[in-house]
Formats: C-alpha cells, structure tokens, sequence
C-alpha cells in the first residue's frame, strides 16, 4: 500500500473514531510513519533473507566446484601413478630380458631373477631405514649392479611407501639414491627425523620399560650417526646445543640452524653476531 493510500486509510479511520482537528493530523501522522517503518523493516529483513540465500547457494556452488577439482586432481593423480607404474613394469621385463640374455652368453651362471633373494616386502615405515640396510646387504651379497636397486626395491613396497615411489620421475625413481633420499626423509628416518623422535620419545600402549629404552636409544644413535659425530667432544655439543637452543626464541634457532655451527666455539660466534644491537635476552651457553 502507498503513502497516499495509507494516509486516506488513516483518516477515514481517524473521523469514524471522532478524531477531529490537529488530534486528527497527528494520530494520522504517527499511523502512518508507524506502518510505513514496519514496511521498512519488511522490506529490509526480506532482502537480508534473500542475500543469504544467495551467499548460500554461492559457498555450495563453490564447494561443488571444489569437489569437481578435486575429483579432477585424484583422477590424473591415480592416472600418472598407473602410467608409471605401467612404464616401471615395462623397464623390469627389459632388465629381465637383459638378465636372461646374459645368462645365455656366459653359461651356466644364474640370471638376475634366479639370483633374487626372498626379502618380505616393507610393513613398518617408520623402521625404513632398517629395511634398506637389510635390503642393500642382500643386493650386495647377490652382486646386483646399484643401477637395478631401485626397481627391485619397488616390488618390496606397498600402501603409501609405494605411492611415493611411483610419484618420482622416471629419473628419480632409477635412481636408488634418491629414492632411498625421499623415503627416509618421508618417514621421520633422516637427521632431524630421528632428533624429534628421540627428543619427544614416549611409551607406546602395552610397551614395556625394556622395549621402550632400546626404542629410544636406537633414536638417539641414529641421530647420533647421521650427525657425523664420531668424537665425545662433538657428542657433547650435539645433545648441549639442542637443549639450549631449544630453550631459546625461535628466530634466533632458525638464524643458527641456517649458519650451521659445527662446535661450540661457532654456536657462541653466531650467537653473539645474532645478539649485538638486539635488546633480547636468550640462553647462551658460558
């Protein structure tokens, strides 16, 4: 309804209920500015209801999109690791067909495949680094050239250790080295990995006190033996180092660990390069 209605509504309201005069005008004034602000309110609350709906729609449209990029994303995904996997298969039967063939040529000796020792494959990742020791012992006492470990090592894992192998290029994944490189690091079996888990090390459920301390002490001698530390002295600044720095702020640890200070006399170098003209306080070691 209009102003123009409204105001006739009122004021034929107003006269039937006897308003007269400057009472009539005012009574009339306040219905009308009263309907109209409900009007407003109407009118505003309807628009809110519809930019919600709107929103809505959008964020559901927007997680549908997503949802199609993602199915998109997995789907190249599983088609690249068939395709490698496919192209990994086709460069074992042509080391096989080579194997075989130099067999022929040399006589009697085993082929490559008659040479393969019987390795389960890989169950616990976070023991990898053991595994590939284990592996790289056969691979040696078999006499397998270090150019084919890569592919035979692939047949020895599953699940996500698999997956990550298949995701290296052609060249990365030829490449024993670098596939021994991205499993360590993946599964926490490098330097730093070993250091976190030997410094946040804790009981799992139903391990007694006795399996728990070798756990620990096979992570402080991994972390101790990837360091290079072969000397009591750089023993001591290894594990004095750690504690303190990990008591200090941590963009003072990131300016350290990025200059890599190898005793004791460097980390204090560092550190007072790092401290002078800053007002801040760390734990420096006397």
């Amino acid at each position: 309804m209009s102003e123009l209605d409204l105001y006739a509504k009122y004021l034929d309201l107003g006269v039937k209920l006897g308003r007269t005069g400057e009472d009539l005008a005012t009574w009339v004034e306040d219905k009308v500015r009263q309907d109209m602000e409900r009007n407003d309110r109407l009118i505003e609350r309807e628009r809110k209801r519809e930019e919600m709906e709107m929103q809505r729609e959008e964020r559901e449209l927007q997680k549908q999109r997503e949802e199609m990029a993602f199915r998109r994303e997995e789907k190249e995904r599983e088609s690249q690791l068939e395709l490698r996997r496919m192209e990994l298969e086709a460069e074992t039967k042509k080391l096989e067909i080579g194997s075989r063939a130099s067999a022929d040529v040399a006589g009697p000796k085993l082929s490559y495949g008659a040479q393969r020792p019987k390795i389960p494959p890989l169950h616990d990742p976070s023991q990898v680094d053991l595994y590939l020791e284990r592996f790289e012992r056969h691979a040696t006492a078999f006499g397998w050239p270090e150019s084919e470990w890569a592919s035979c090592l692939s047949y020895l894992l599953q699940d996500e250790a698999l997956s990550i192998f298949l995701s290296l290029s052609p060249a990365e994944g030829s490449d024993y080295q670098a596939v021994k490189r991205v499993l360590l690091q993946r599964f926490g079996c490098d330097r730093n990995g070993f250091r976190s888990k030997f410094l946040s090390v804790k009981p799992q459920e139903a391990e007694d006190f006795g399996t728990f301390i070798n756990r620990a002490r096979r992570y402080f001698d991994r972390w101790v033996e990837l360091s290079g530390v072969s000397t009591l002295e750089g023993l001591s600044y290894l594990v004095c180092s750690e504690i303190a720095l990990q008591a200090c702020d941590e963009d003072f640890v990131a300016y350290v660990k990025d200059r890599s200070p190898s005793d004791m006399v460097a980390l204090k170098t560092v550190a007072s390069a790092y401290t002078y003209g800053r007002k801040t306080k760390l734990l420096i070691l006397p």
